[in-house]
């Protein structure tokens, strides 16, 4: 008797035997665009995957969401297919497609008929050509509510919805290309315009950003001319500059809990995981199909069925470019307490890391593996994405082998060695989701609590010594994480560039590390990442700071790299050729941004050309072009003066310690005396108002930058004048942004601040609003600093502007790199360490009428640069009316 299952059966069990191949033709055309071609004629369908090397990791900040945003943008037609003629051309002829975006990538594909090929690609390149030119408000209001409304469903309507939605948020910091999700926030989706959209189409989704694989029933020598004629003579775009990203790992135990709609609680674990792809990914990978991975998984057999404390239990990696995460997920069953959940989890999981998995439990999930990466060849389109993936990940889009030669390689040994390292259980994120009882008869929330008094603050004194050399070292010792920071800070900054050498101490700073002591720059770079340790240095306006930061048992060698950026810099011709060619390009970008220009001429009027503030600490494309290695190699022999150096640092390590570690590598580090003078900065002259119109044509924004005169930092009444700053847009609630943003709608933020220091004293104002609103911004600008100067501040906007600097300060020194910068600030603006706490004082007995008196004055709007960058002639005809003076033009 004929058993086609038998025969089907063979067919797999012989295939786990083999690692797979497919055939593939790869080639590259003239504009940077990777083409992949594999032929399959066993059927008569093709498939296209198009894969753009760009996902939610490479949003600007405050556009979350806007990569997955964009993906609903790319089917909105251009001028060749109108708005849904995309989709009827396809299913017209039998055709389908698709879309989704991740952290790392966004891919778009299609299948239909052998016949439907041509039609597929056409309908690509289109896109790949017009869809910014016809991108307008009304399609992206269209998308943008759609993908708000996916929001709404996935996430906000969703069980443990919220939850999920804030791991990256927790797992991640600030800044870093993970920290938001792939979904975004409402506030960010709301605030995309269309030429934000226009922006991240013409950086991301240009050819040489872009993978195609062709699969299915075509003939090479056909598709071959049509892929060069509808592709190969796309434009090259420019070439991206990725977020450099070190490894992360968490401090400690991170402990959240969030309340939803939910009936039972359940919690969640996640950690820092092995890149994907990268060593211990793959283990990482089967650790979770061991932990939880079938009915006789570890951790479904231990919660699930022996304990009967989860109704479900997950565990698993999520493999990402830049670093991947482990989660394990648990549902606790009605009336189970999480801390008995949780504990556990945690036996299961220690017993795990102890023994590992045993030959019997990894044989079977890899025989798991074996037979699904089998199976997903069935599919021609999955076949075509993982086509992709391969030549994402490895560069060689036939690399089904050599991902099954990755699983196999693993042993329960190394399994073990990873897992144990990667769920440390002292460094992890746990998230408890607890449910949102009924509210009682008598609910005890309907009256406010009152807020108490503040707690007693004292700012914490450092340790204070010199090095042999005289280098004065301020050390907080803090043992709460084992972390060191350091700062190093030299007196010389931009400030001592001469007006036509701007931007050489930035570039001097630049260069210390690229290649020091024996590494060079590519060496010297991987030693700091096999440490784990992150150096930054820069040149500001009144200095130098190279800045340190690693774990304290790292801290040794890696201030031994440090001292060799410091101390012996290789200043290489080759690294100098190159650094000084990518800020170059850089300017050049910096000139196309509208709030840097905004900033740049600002500064430039209103410090008068002839203060150091006016220029940029980064130069210009004059001033850099000059600049020659011999120029760097002397200003780096007079900012590097330990003469002129201070060390400013807070960590774990004992004082002894950290002050022998410095002695080793600074202490013989020979002084020259000191070089400057102190600093005489030429009066700012600042006696009328004036308004300067950058004209950038087209602009559908205007950038408005205000500069005004203020009292100095030595006058007494700068804590007042700080705290009137804090009520006037210091805040979201202060009094621009909630006109400006909440009321009218009309920016993403608005914001007005004293800056005070020993070499500049001033009042900036900022914010970016619709070409069209402009005037009327202006407008409700000047009525807001017309309304103060009548004397109505509030007892409630003092208290809050008095409680914000208090918390503002507090919180900076949260961190050991805040406190650094905050300790560099107030030394170097005269303020010693024990009268920082008399500062806080001083403005907490700030009173009302002070603050009404200086408001009147406090201000002077009737002296200030405004800054206006966008459409001259849609501004223009807006200022009519509002007695600003004639406008000065100048030209984007």
């Amino acid at each position: 008797m004929f058993r086609p299952t038998a025969i089907l059966l063979f067919v797999l069990v012989t295939a786990l035997a083999q690692p797979q191949s497919v055939k593939v033709e790869k080639y590259k055309l003239a504009n940077g665009m990777t083409v992949i071609l594999h032929e399959d004629h066993s059927q008569p369908i093709v498939a296209v995957n198009i894969w753009y090397k760009v996902g939610s990791k490479d949003e600007a900040e405050r556009r979350s969401g806007f990569a997955h945003l964009f993906e609903h943008l790319m089917f909105m037609g251009t001028k060749r297919v109108p708005n849904g003629q995309f989709d009827v051309l396809m299913e017209k002829y039998g055709g389908s497609n698709n879309a989704s975006t991740w952290e790392d990538k966004t891919n778009y594909y299609e299948s239909g008929p052998s016949s439907l090929l041509p039609t597929l690609l056409w309908l690509e390149a289109d896109r790949l050509e017009g869809l910014a030119l016809d991108m307008d408000l009304k399609k992206l209001d269209l998308q943008r509510e759609v993908v708000k409304n996916e929001r709404r469903e996935g996430v906000e309507n969703a069980p443990y919805g919220k939850a999920n939605d804030a791991i990256n948020g927790l797992m991640f910091p600030k800044g870093h290309p993970y920290h938001t999700t792939v979904i975004g926030s409402m506030e960010d989706l709301n605030a995309a315009a269309v030429q934000d959209v226009k922006d991240f189409f013409n950086t991301y989704y240009v050819p040489n950003n872009a993978s195609l694989v062709i699969a299915g029933d075509f003939n090479p020598k056909e598709i071959k001319p049509l892929v060069s004629k509808l592709f190969g003579t796309l434009p090259r775009g420019n070439d991206i500059v990725r977020k450099a990203v070190p490894p992360l790992t968490l401090g400690g135990i991170k402990r959240t809990t969030m309340v939803d709609t939910v009936q039972v609680p359940k919690t969640i674990m996640v950690w820092h995981s092995p890149a994907a792809f990268k060593p211990g990914d793959i283990e990482m990978r089967l650790a979770g199909s061991v932990l939880s991975g079938g009915y006789t998984s570890r951790l479904y057999q231990s919660l699930v069925v022996q304990k009967q404390l989860a109704t479900d239990v997950a565990a698993y990696q999520n493999p990402m470019l830049l670093g991947s995460t482990f989660t394990v997920d648990a549902t606790a069953r009605e009336g189970v307490a999480l801390d008995k959940l949780e504990k556990a989890i945690d036996e299961t999981l220690a017993k795990f890391r102890a023994e590992g998995p045993t030959k019997a439990e990894l044989d079977r999930q890899l025989a798991q593996v074996s037979f699904q990466a089998v199976n997903g060849l069935q599919s021609l389109q999955q076949r075509a994405d993982k086509i992709n993936e391969f030549e994402f990940y490895f560069g060689n889009p036939n690399s089904f082998a050599k991902e099954q030669q990755l699983f196999k390689a693993v042993t329960p040994a190394s399994l073990k060695a990873v897992a144990a390292k990667a769920l440390n259980p002292n460094r992890r994120l746990i998230l408890r989701v607890i449910p949102q009882g009924d509210p009682p008869k008598s609910n005890q929330r309907e009256t406010q609590p009152t807020v108490g008094a503040s707690k007693p603050f004292a700012f914490p004194l450092p340790t204070e010594f010199k090095l042999a050399n005289g280098i004065p070292v301020y050390y907080w010792q803090k043992s709460d994480l084992p972390l060191t920071t350091l700062a190093l800070r030299f007196d010389q900054g931009a400030s001592f560039d001469a007006a036509g050498s701007s931007g050489l101490s930035e570039l001097t700073a630049d260069m210390l590390d690229e290649g020091a002591g024996p590494r060079d720059a590519e060496a010297f770079s991987n030693a700091l990442d096999q440490l784990g340790a992150q150096l930054s240095i820069g040149a500001s306006q009144e200095g130098t700071t190279v800045s340190l930061t690693s774990l304290s048992e790292k801290f040794e060698p890696s201030l031994a790299l440090m001292a060799d950026a410091v101390l012996r810099p290789k200043l290489g011709a080759s690294d100098w050729d190159r650094i000084k060619s990518l800020h170059l390009e850089g300017l050049a970008t910096e000139d196309d941004d509208p709030s840097t220009l905004a900033t740049k001429t600002v500064n430039r009027e209103f410090f008068g050309r002839s203060h150091p503030y006016s220029r940029s600490v980064s130069g210009t494309k004059e001033t850099v072009t000059k600049l020659k290695l011999a120029d760097i190699k002397a200003r780096y022999a007079t900012i590097a003066n330990p003469s002129e150096a201070a060390i400013y640092a807070s960590g774990s390590l004992s004082v002894e310690k950290f002050k022998a570690l410095l002695g080793k590598q600074f202490g013989g580090w020979k002084a020259k005396g000191r070089s400057i003078a102190s600093k005489h900065y030429p009066e700012v002259v600042a006696d009328r108002q004036r308004l300067v119109i950058v004209d950038k044509p087209g602009a559908v924004q205007t950038v408005i930058k205000i500069l005004m005169p203020s009292e100095t930092f030595s006058s007494p009444n700068r804590y007042a004048l700080t705290e009137l700053g804090v009520v006037m847009g210091g805040t979201f609630t202060s009094r621009i942004n909630r006109n400006l943003r909440e009321e009218k709608g009309y920016t993403y933020g608005a914001g007005l601040q004293f800056a005070f220091s020993k070499p500049a004293n001033y009042i900036v104002a900022s914010t970016s609003v619709r070409a069209d609103v402009t005037g009327a911004s202006l407008k409700e600008l000047l009525g807001e600093l017309a309304r103060v100067k009548t004397g109505d501040l509030t007892d409630e906007e003092a208290s809050k502007a008095r409680n914000t600097i208090r918390a503002n300060f507090i919180d900076g020194i949260g961190t050991r790199q805040g406190l650094v910068g905050i300790a560099i600030s107030y030394r170097e603006n005269g303020i010693p360490f024990s009268q920082i706490g008399q500062e806080l004082d001083r403005f907490a007995k700030v009173e009302l009428a002070q603050l009404n008196e200086l408001a009147k004055t406090g201000i002077p709007f009737d002296r200030a640069v405004i800054v206006l960058v966008g459409d001259r002639e849609q501004i223009v005809k807006q200022l009519e009316g509002l007695g600003l003076p004639e406008p000065e033009i100048m030209k984007g």
